[in-house]
């Protein structure tokens, strides 16, 4: 491969370092790979299967064959198919040769500019992960709730005195295996709500005894049996560019749990998977720059292709594999 000469003929090369430095690009607080783990697909789009369960479920009663005879002979299992497209998902940005120039240690005009267009990227696969699994029409009817509204639940978790938030989880992780006997083994709760558990008499009644008694990811992941749990503490511009500056939270006062499998595949069961079309050599992604003599400019330019599924559905396509808590915290709520 070419390597990259910012005064050559404005060829375009994939530049090895700054993909690197994108991959390894912090991702800490991001749900992404949590809730919707890779597959590497061979073409950008395709057919796959939609996990429902329900042809495993049945058991064999008509198993008993004779001494010669055939054995009973079932139909396959008819999972159901869907499609995917791994949409391609870019943006460059331009590094001027004065800004190069002007650039004082330990600047890098080039490793800056990456990591810009990593996290603008990061950020809206972030937002349409958001849109998707915080959608209470996504899923089930018998899982999603809103604590002090839906029947079974303890009322919204800042209420400290009478919240049950402990309880409600738990509830809520019965519920998912009642649908699919997958038990979740994933959880994202926002920075909010996170912080408010904090505070709740629920939590601090089982944490008090605990070396350090303080609420972390790790000791809500030991209470609650789970693998991993993400705290989303960060937030987007609302606002349009040029108007004032308007920020809030992605994740705000919601709380999903999922099952997801330890190794993703087509055929395996899990609440979500984003479908990865690469580029080559195990690369999911791609940093390339070329020479803009006309505009005196090197561009940067990131490229990613992918699809993000909800995949654990029932026979109605909605999600059996998670549950969805909207509106935990009360309007009363300080944050």
């Amino acid at each position: 491969m070419a390597v990259y000469n910012p005064s050559g003929s404005g060829n375009v090369h994939v530049d090895v370092v700054l993909t690197n430095i994108s991959v390894a690009w912090p991702n800490e607080g991001l749900v992404g790979e949590t809730l919707f783990p890779v597959v590497p697909v061979a073409k950008q789009s395709n057919k796959y299967y939609i996990y429902n369960g329900r042809e495993g479920w049945y058991p064999a009663l008509d198993d008993s064959r004779a001494p010669g005879a055939e054995a009973n002979e079932i139909t396959g299992m008819a999972m159901s198919i869907d499609t995917y497209y791994a949409q391609e998902h870019a943006l460059q940005l331009a590094i001027t040769d004065e800004e190069r120039e002007n650039a004082d240690v330990p600047l890098n005009p080039d490793v800056d500019g990456t990591e810009m267009i990593t996290s603008r990227v990061a950020l809206g696969k972030e937002y349409r992960i958001y849109q998707k699994v915080a959608t209470a029409g996504n899923y089930n009817a018998a899982l999603t709730a809103v604590p002090g509204t839906t029947s079974g639940f303890g009322p919204q978790w800042d209420n400290s005195a009478s919240a049950t938030p402990i309880k409600d989880i738990r509830t809520a992780m019965r519920l998912i295996h009642k649908n699919s006997f997958l038990q979740p083994n994933q959880a994202v709760i926002s920075y909010k709500v996170m912080s408010a558990l904090e505070d709740s008499q629920d939590l601090i009644n089982r944490i008090q005894y605990v070396e350090r008694a303080i609420l972390t990811p790790d000791l809500v992941e030991s209470l609650l049996g789970l693998e991993n749990c993400v705290v989303p503490g960060f937030g987007y511009a609302s606002n349009n560019p040029g108007q004032t500056l308007s920020l809030q939270y992605l994740w705000n006062i919601e709380v999903l749990l999922a099952f997801n499998p330890p190794r993703p595949g087509l055929k395996t069961p899990a609440f979500g998977y984003e479908f990865a079309w690469g580029f080559g050599g195990g690369m999911d992604r791609i940093v390339d720059r070329w020479r803009e003599e006309r505009r005196a400019s090197d561009i940067v330019r990131l490229r990613t292709r992918y699809d993000l599924k909800l995949v654990g559905l029932d026979v109605n396509s909605l999600s059996i594999c998670g549950f969805l808590f909207t509106s935990v915290l009360s309007g009363a709520f300080v944050g």
